[in-house]
């Protein structure tokens, strides 16, 4: 969601830079960049109470002064007699319609108004579409306007009962399918609730007769409908993040208010309609179980007044603001005061952790993942989720991803993807292995552990197995001691199908973890210690470049102190360097040793020149070294 700067200042006292603004907003966990004093806000999905001037502003106010002052109509408004139907209280419990008709027609919008569409880079529609999209980015509350002239007084609130034809208001012409959530006049389909309305009924230049729609629907019934039909708008991404409730008498007095700003009205009528009381949440004040949450020392003062600047009321309990939906615990509450004093202002404490693991007997997962470990294989850990359907494969309605809708149902594919994406960095020895979960439905729900292996290149890198590809036979040789049939497991990958240029055989295994059971007890698999443990780094995007050397060395006795001097080089952008060769001819007495030198920068694909200049720093020192030279090679 994008926010003006400027729209934020209207409600600051402080009136901070947009720098520190920004860091502010960092330590509340709100991310975003900045373009041209534009807030490109990337809220997470739980804090739809912040996708407006005033929601954003209202979770600043922890940290800033504000002052949050709407000009809203104070009046009484007298009912409006619509017959107004709600088959569906569950997905909208509550719901209002403002009738609104207006004198005159439009010519110049007020300042606040005119900025709102000159600051965003936003096109105007018309008069109260323009209000209804405004009010959306003060308040937060999606509204949405009909022309009132071109329906009836009768309207529905329904689970479609047959699947329809639609046109929106931008033209779009969806097939609707049944048991959809829709307002109906007559017999018409005149809005996909809380996503879009219809092209018939909407509002144009001409409308001076409008009907206001202000509604409350649950995250669930809107989620995926506008990804599913390709109809994305602002009024989806708000209410399936939630809005508040109990905010529809002071949007709808908002409107009044602007639309009374611009023209004269000439009749105002509204309608409610609640299905349920809102149940107020209520938690207790527990200071001391913040503190442990968060390893504070925080007085019960200090942490009702940060509360209380987040909108809370305090007194015997705490009560949960109805805008703030995704507080229900003390974990949520000792969250907020992490936000308000900051995650980097916490201090921090020495974390204990054994420094020997053991595992259960029955624990065979660690035990498989010790065993792979030590024999060179390396652990992925992939998303559950996929883009691919198979056979029994379960498909969630509601996916966080709408690219990745299935549960997944095999290891391999996910396994394939990493070694692609091992490949495309120049990584030419893969072996991986997952262990997870896997689910079916068959007339149920059926779950299995499996372990995933997908190897394809160099055994290893160095000079035993530079040389030797990775292979079935080898695969066998691995799980040779623990007394497995393991070759009726091993697949042959195909590389026709996949989008690389790498020729090298794949092979992949997939297995029921129930088969190793009792197959690890007696060997000896050594626990790690603390200090065994290695930092992630991520891998440099840009290309890697090797050299191979090849040393000869006419004194035995000088091996040890090349491959010592070489072992223990450090050069900018060396990130690696392995023996892969090593030749006695006993003839002349001479040893080679070949080397593989890869060089790789994070910030930039290096130049033959800069890998050049850091191979001869590496080669002065060591041929300094009596009796070792490198063939063809001078070194000045």
């Amino acid at each position: 969601m994008k926010i003006a700067y400027k729209h934020l200042l209207r409600f600051l006292k402080d009136k901070p830079t947009i720098e520190s603004l920004s860091s502010k907003l960092f330590q509340l966990g709100h991310e975003h960049e900045i373009d041209n004093f534009i807030f490109d806000m990337d809220f997470t999905p739980n804090r739809g109470d912040c996708l407006s001037l005033i929601g954003l502003t209202r979770d600043l106010n922890a940290l800033f002064e504000t002052e949050i002052k709407l000009n809203l109509y104070d009046k009484d408004i007298p009912s409006l007699q619509l017959n107004f139907l709600n088959q569906s209280p569950y997905n909208c419990p509550e719901i209002s319609f403002l009738n609104i008709q207006i004198s005159d027609k439009i010519f110049k919008y007020k300042d606040y108004l005119e900025d709102y569409f000159l600051d965003l880079k936003i096109n105007k529609n018309n008069f109260f579409t323009d209000v209804s999209n405004y009010v959306a980015y003060e308040m937060g509350q999606p509204v949405h306007s009909y022309d009132f002239s071109l329906i009836g007084n009768d309207i529905t609130l329904k689970l479609s009962e047959n699947a329809s034809k639609f046109e929106t208001l931008l033209g779009k012409v969806i097939n609707l399918e049944k048991n959809e959530l829709v307002f109906t006049s007559g017999n018409d389909v005149i809005n996909l609730a809380g996503i879009v309305g219809g092209i018939n009924t909407a509002c144009s230049s001409k409308t001076n007769n409008a009907l206001i729609e202000c509604a409350h629907f649950i995250p669930e019934s809107i989620i995926g409908k506008a990804l599913k039909y390709d109809v994305h708008s602002d009024a989806s991404h708000k209410y399936e993040r939630s809005v508040d409730p109990l905010c529809h008498d002071k949007v709808l007095r908002r409107f009044i208010q602007i639309v009374s700003d611009h023209v004269p009205i000439t009749k105002l009528e509204i309608f409610t309609y609640s299905s349920q009381a809102y149940k107020e949440i209520e938690l207790e004040i527990d200071p001391t179980k913040i503190n442990n949450i968060l390893g504070l020392n925080e007085s019960k003062n200090s942490y009702i007044k940060s509360l209380k600047r987040l909108g809370f009321k305090v007194n015997k309990t705490i009560k949960v603001p109805s805008f703030r939906n995704d507080i229900n615990t003390q974990n949520d509450l000792a969250e907020e005061l992490a936000r308000v004093i900051g995650y980097d202002n916490i201090p921090t404490k020495p974390l204990k952790i054994l420094q020997n693991i053991t595992y259960p007997k029955d624990f065979i997962e660690g035990k498989i993942q010790d065993f792979l470990i030590k024999k060179g294989f390396t652990e992925v850990i992939n998303n559950p989720f996929c883009d691919l359907t198979e056979l029994n494969t379960i498909e969630v309605d509601n996916p966080l991803d709408s690219n990745r809708n299935y549960i997944r149902s095999n290891l391999t594919n996910s396994l394939v993807n990493n070694m692609l994406y091992n490949e495309k960095r120049q990584k030419d020895c893969i072996k991986l292995f997952e262990i997870s979960d896997l689910y079916s439905f068959d007339n149920k729900i059926k779950s299995v552990k499996k372990l995933g292996i997908i190897i394809s290149g160099r055994r290893g890198h160095n000079h035993i197995n530079f040389s030797k590809s990775l292979n079935k036979e080898y695969l066998v040789n691995v799980f040779n001691e623990l007394d497995i049939d393991i070759e009726k497991y091993i697949k042959v990958i195909q590389r026709d199908k996949l989008n690389s240029k790498i020729k090298t055989p794949i092979y992949n295994i997939e297995i029921p973890l129930s088969k190793f059971i009792g197959k690890l007890d007696n060997l000896s698999i050594p626990q790690y210690q603390f200090d065994d443990f290695i930092k992630y780094q991520p891998i440099a995007e840009f290309p890697s470049s090797y050299r191979d050397l090849s040393f000869s060395i006419i004194d035995k006795s000088k091996i040890n102190i090349l491959i010592e001097a070489l072992e223990n080089t450090a050069s900018d952008n060396l990130v690696k360097l392995f023996m892969f060769d090593f030749f006695e001819n006993k003839k002349t007495n001479e040893t080679k040793i070949g080397y593989r030198f890869i060089f790789q920068s994070s910030n930039k694909t290096l130049t033959d020149e800069e890998i050049n200049q850091s191979i001869e720093s590496i080669l002065i020192p060591i041929l300094q070294i009596d009796s070792i030279s490198l063939p063809g090679r001078v070194v000045k």
